[in-house]
């Protein structure tokens, strides 16, 4: 389900209309809005007819792929990406080698798809997808160190797209290194906080805060110069005694401000990486913005009903912080005007 979930979000829709030719253009609008509905086998039958109309256009040859590929019809997928990869058609060659491979992969043909992704790196560089794909490969390989090299590769490149940022917690969570995938599930909420899929990784998160953990253990070693044991036992003395979710979410809140504050106070120039470099500064602003708590409100939406019915009743300040949050930060929430009266927890 874990694979299901995060392989949803691979592809980028794609504009056709300035690869095809007039002839075809109707026809592959047509066949994509169909696509987009689930309708892959009509689509297909659109994206045939525009192949009559132009059978160079590569823009439809693509689309076949992608809608075979939904169809779990592997093999064609496969040949008609590979007709892109072959014409060397720059537009869509990156998803092309996206679509072969996780092909490939569904054929649990991965050392095909690795090689193939490697492949598309010396043509295409460093593209955001490709690592993305590379790191989904290695995750399925058990090969947990490349993926998350892979997988921090495409979240320097682009940090919009929430599906690396899902993968990359989860990758770090199965490497036990529990504090960082706190900090990567946490960002994935950020950018999608209230899908299906959100409900899950928030599951996950709080899972990572409410653990036990023995005495001795692994678990409670130094990561990455993080006291994860000073960490947990900091957990621990906060955690709810009622199973409320009232109770809940407010120990969420403080675990997060437990876990953003002891990083933030920790950060100097000699910790260097993605969780020193990325995690840290965003949520030490954000602790410092004023937005904290409408922030752990906004990412726990997908969870808490309590948090849904804040959401609910605030939404000027749910405004607030996301326009904050895309404006580059720089204001805190006492900058701005009154948002109105918070709704009772």
């Amino acid at each position: 389900m874990r694979f299901l979930l995060i392989s949803f979000f691979i592809f980028i829709s794609c504009s056709l209309t300035a690869y095809s030719q007039p002839s075809s253009d109707k026809l592959i609008r047509k066949g994509v809005s169909l696509h987009d509905k689930g309708r892959y086998n009509d689509a297909i039958s659109y994206y045939q007819q525009a192949l009559k109309a132009n059978p160079s256009s590569m823009s439809a040859t693509y689309e076949m792929a992608l809608s075979y590929l939904m169809l779990k019809d592997y093999d064609n997928a496969l040949k008609y990406s590979t007709k892109v990869i072959n014409a060397n058609f720059k537009p869509l060659l990156v998803d092309a080698y996206c679509v072969k491979s996780t092909a490939l992969s569904e054929m649990n043909k991965l050392d095909q798809s690795i090689k193939l992704l490697n492949e598309g790196l010396e043509r295409c560089g460093d593209e955001y997808l490709i690592h993305y794909n590379l790191g989904l490969s290695y995750f399925k390989m058990k090969n947990l160190r490349l993926s998350i090299y892979h997988l921090q590769k495409a979240i320097e490149i682009d940090t919009t797209h929430p599906s690396a940022f899902l993968l990359y917690a989860y990758v770090l969570s199965d490497s036990e290194r529990w504090v960082q995938s706190f900090m990567a599930f946490h960002f994935f909420l950020l950018l999608e906080p209230n899908t299906d899929r959100s409900k899950d990784a928030f599951g996950e998160m709080y899972d990572i805060i409410t653990q036990k953990i023995p005495n001795g253990s692994p678990l409670l070693t130094p990561e990455d110069g993080i006291d994860r044991q000073k960490l947990y036992d900091q957990l621990r003395n906060i955690q709810p005694k009622i199973d409320d979710q009232r109770f809940q979410y407010a120990f969420f809140e403080q675990a997060s401000r437990q876990i953003f504050f002891t990083l933030g106070q920790m950060q100097d120039d000699s910790r260097k990486g993605l969780l020193w470099d990325f995690f840290v500064p965003i949520y030490s602003e954000i602790l410092e913005s004023g937005y904290f708590d409408t922030y752990c409100r906004y990412t726990s939406v997908s969870y808490f009903p309590v948090s849904l019915e804040w959401w609910n009743s605030n939404t000027n300040k749910v405004d607030g912080f996301i326009s904050w949050f895309e404006d580059g930060q720089g204001t805190t929430a006492n900058d701005n005007d009154d948002f109105g009266d918070d709704s009772d927890m």
